[in-house]
């Protein structure tokens, strides 16, 4: 299981300029290139002073990095952990979505949550005091451990969160998004600690056949490209998973991967497809990638429309610019949760078939004294494995382990979950644990990973 080690993506934006980068609307110059005015104490323009210091000022913005510079009408001045924003036309202030450019939003974790995404408990005080939606943005991310930050952190669109592990609870940091999307235009460093914790750069080998494809419609590379169970070259991408096939142009088609995730299709009941959706699918070779049509167009929330296909799902959000209405939904992260792992090729294929063993937290951080939830899901041959029986084995502080049986895994889904005692350990603490399981045939595969103590009790 990888969830908390940084993936390793291609970041197109890395070799982007700037100009090319800044915020919800294209082609912003770089602070040199634009027009400026004089600034007030501090180094902000007195344009940005009263949003400045509604917003923490230099506690929580950081310094102003960049002197007043517009750009097609629009005014911005940087800090270290913003771009603040006026236009004059609407007479409106804002700061800019800096977060979406990172590279890092996450599948929706509870579609009722505003993003997609619960604000962790610890940060909502940090949130509120920035007026929330208005100037933080939704959530990209669910709250999560940062092993390069020593920290918790979480990624809003125009701002990101952080605390690290020697903070007491009710101290939060910003990251230095201004200071990381500015860079050299700018003159401004970015200390590690603070820094947007961000993919690295690979290779893809699939890159020409998709080349075709907007670069939106697969989405960053999750995985190096592998021999999945069933003998085929397989690699995970943020939306679709590819795999080669000789017969299809390119070389190149799609897993079904819809069923696979649990989705309920159904590929006969000639759902209408919705003019959007299909306009995006004729524009990315059609059909024979996409596959057809699975699920009726439903809301998934307020905010967005989903429908699903054989091997993808595509999103809609009527509040959004056209242009950005419609887009993939990010399957790639639970497909390769549940069906991913870095096995010797000699393990992958064999005549007892492959076991995978998915395992998942009720919550990354656990105040002492409250309960974690861990569940698991083991498939075989990429189906759901009924009757499994998984061993959890967790580490205590000071080295004392406690042993828990999962139930039997259901015949429907595969799925087993338990609850585990309160844990009485001091802020910060990292709890290890391994779940275990075993198939009918004998076949055994362990995953090992952590959770941490968060918080007074």
């Amino acid at each position: 299981m990888h969830r908390k080690t940084p993936l390793i993506l291609i970041l197109a934006l890395l070799g982007l300029s700037l100009a090319a980068c800044v915020g919800p609307t294209s082609g912003i110059a770089s602070p040199s290139g634009g027009s400026g005015a004089g600034s007030a104490s501090g180094g902000v323009d007195v344009r940005f002073r009263e949003l400045y210091d509604l917003l923490g000022g230099r506690d929580k913005l950081g310094a102003a990095i960049s002197p007043r510079f517009s750009r097609d009408g629009i005014e911005y001045q940087y800090t270290a952990a913003a771009l603040m924003m006026y236009d004059p036309v609407s007479n409106q202030y804002s700061l800019a979505s800096i977060g979406r450019k990172l590279g890092i939003a996450e599948p929706t974790s509870n579609p009722s949550a505003p993003g997609g995404h619960d604000i962790y408990e610890g940060f909502l005080p940090m949130y509120e005091m920035l007026r929330g939606t208005r100037f933080v943005g939704v959530p990209l991310t669910a709250v999560r451990y940062s092993e390069a930050r020593r920290g918790i952190e979480q990624y809003f669109e125009n701002l990101g969160f952080y605390q690290l592990e020697t903070d007491t609870p009710n101290v939060v940091h910003l990251m230095y998004y201004g200071a990381w999307l500015c860079a050299d235009a700018c003159g401004a460093d970015v200390p590690p600690v603070s820094a947007p914790d961000l993919p690295s750069v690979m290779d893809t080998p699939f890159s020409d056949a998709l080349s075709r494809l907007a670069p939106e419609f697969t989405g960053k590379p999750l995985s190096l490209p592998f021999l999945a169970p069933d003998g085929i070259k397989e690699q995970i991408y943020e939306n679709v998973v590819v795999v080669s096939d000789s017969s299809k142009p390119g070389g190149i088609a799609l897993r079904p991967i819809t069923a696979m995730l649990g989705v309920r299709v159904d590929f006969n009941a000639g759902f209408d497809v919705p003019q959007q959706f299909h306009r995006f699918i004729m524009e990315n070779s059609g059909y024979e990638l996409s596959g057809n049509v699975a699920t009726a167009f439903a809301p998934q929330s307020d905010e967005v429309y989903r429908q699903c296909f054989t091997n993808m799902c595509l999103d809609y959000f009527p509040n959004k610019p056209e242009e950005v209405q419609v887009q993939p939904t990010a399957l790639g992260y639970l497909y390769k949760s549940r069906y991913y792992q870095d096995m010797p090729a000699g393990d992958v294929a064999g005549s007892g078939g492959s076991l995978v063993l998915t395992v998942s937290e009720g919550y990354n951080l656990v105040a002492p004294n409250a309960s974690q939830i861990i569940s698991v899901y083991v498939s075989e041959d990429y189906q759901p494995l009924g009757g499994a029986t998984p061993v959890l084995i967790l580490t205590l502080p000071g080295g004392a382990q406690r042993s828990y049986n999962f139930g039997a895994t259901r015949p429907s889904d595969g799925f087993s979950t338990i609850s585990l005692d309160p844990i009485d350990a001091p802020h910060g603490t990292r709890i290890d644990y391994q779940v275990c399981v075993q198939s009918n045939s004998g076949q055994q595969v362990c995953v090992a990973d952590f959770f941490l103590i968060w918080g007074s009790p």
